[in-house]
């Protein structure tokens, strides 16, 4: 509740509601001055940002420290102390984006190139032993013309490794137009199918776009699955929910939606705990000037797949065996899915650069 003054008038400026007391039973909006002093105006700033951060700390301790226990008090209804769940979900996913794919800029080894020769004139000087006439032709003989050198020779297995070769023999063609036009020629039977006829035509256009550079196009291509990354793991949240549903469809007490719920809570502490190995690696980098060891990567492994053992085991009340049947089960389907998503992202990353 504020401390401004409230207002003598009873009916409510938000939805018109005649006020029996200081908040409008219908909206809940509260009956006050409309004009408040700036010290109002930073009182309400602090207390809002005091109730949220009580929230979010509160939130935060029972995700983290106690797996599956915030999804048991959202199903039993206890949810005004804690944040929602797609709230909450929303919040940490973009943070953890944002902070995840920030700065972060993968730089080619720059290759020294040697200073070239600077061709200084080279005066003749008499020779007192041999004649002069003797000397100049001498010199006649060493006069190159640089215009009629002879053409370096390329190797054509050296010239062929520039090529981004994506699909099919794509490196035979330099323009669509003769890949189309070879196509044409060749019987039903031979010709490529749509998918690899469609790859191959990346590939021309991609070693024209990218001048044959191997790295420009790594650089492009994965800056470019970085966008399509956060939507790959919106659209595995429900799937993970699904194979919750499907290994559990016996237990009546569990619906879809408490899966997802799971689900959402599994998620946000996954994203916490790879903001904080990322931290880690940071302040380890910053300080040892080195990137830190693997260990720290596999700990976090580790963690992760415990993290959602123990929150199984907690939610579901099963045995250890079931429990660790399942655990299993979900690992392998939830890696075919990633796998399978991946795959589809970096062709839908390729296909738009």
């Amino acid at each position: 509740m504020s401390h401004l003054q409230e207002r003598k008038e009873k009916n409510c400026l938000n939805c018109g509601e005649t006020v029996m007391g200081r908040f409008c039973h219908k909206c809940g909006q509260e009956n006050v001055e409309v004009k408040e002093s700036f010290g109002h105006l930073i009182m309400h700033f602090f207390q809002d940002l005091t109730h949220f951060d009580g929230k979010l700390w509160k939130t935060l301790k029972l995700l983290l420290f106690k797996p599956a226990k915030l999804t048991q008090l959202y199903m039993d209804g206890q949810r005004a102390n804690y944040i929602h769940p797609i709230r909450m979900y929303l919040f940490i996913s973009t943070v953890f984006f944002l902070f995840i794919f920030s700065g972060e800029q993968v730089n080619k080894p720059e290759i020294v190139k040697p200073i070239p020769a600077i061709a200084l004139p080279n005066p003749v000087l008499p020779n007192p032993i041999l004649p002069n006439s003797l000397v100049s032709k001498k010199i006649d003989l060493k006069k190159i013309d640089p215009k009629q050198e002879e053409p370096k020779k390329v190797n054509p297995k050296k010239e062929n490794s520039l090529h981004l070769q994506i699909g099919g023999d794509s490196i035979s063609y330099k323009t669509i137009g003769a890949y189309d036009s070879l196509q044409s020629k060749l019987p039903t039977a031979k010709k490529n199918n749509w998918f690899e006829s469609a790859l191959i035509r990346k590939s021309i256009g991609l070693n024209d776009k990218f001048k044959n550079d191997k790295f420009k196009f790594g650089t492009a291509l994965v800056e470019q699955f970085e966008h399509y990354f956060s939507r790959m793991l919106y659209i595995s949240l429900p799937m993970f929910a699904l194979f919750l549903w499907i290994l559990n469809r016996r237990n009546k007490n569990h619906y879809f939606v408490d899966h997802l719920i799971f689900s959402i809570h599994i998620y946000c502490a996954f994203f916490i705990i790879l903001f904080a190995l990322k931290l880690f690696s940071l302040s380890t980098e910053f300080i040892f000037k080195r990137p830190p060891f693997g260990a720290a990567a596999i700990i976090t492994s580790i963690l992760m797949f415990y993290y959602v053992y123990k929150a199984l085991l907690n939610h579901f009340n099963q045995s250890r065996l079931k429990t660790v049947l399942k655990f299993v089960i979900l690992n392998i389907l939830t890696a075919l899915l990633m796998a399978g998503l991946m795959f589809i992202f970096i062709l839908l990353s390729l296909f738009n650069l």
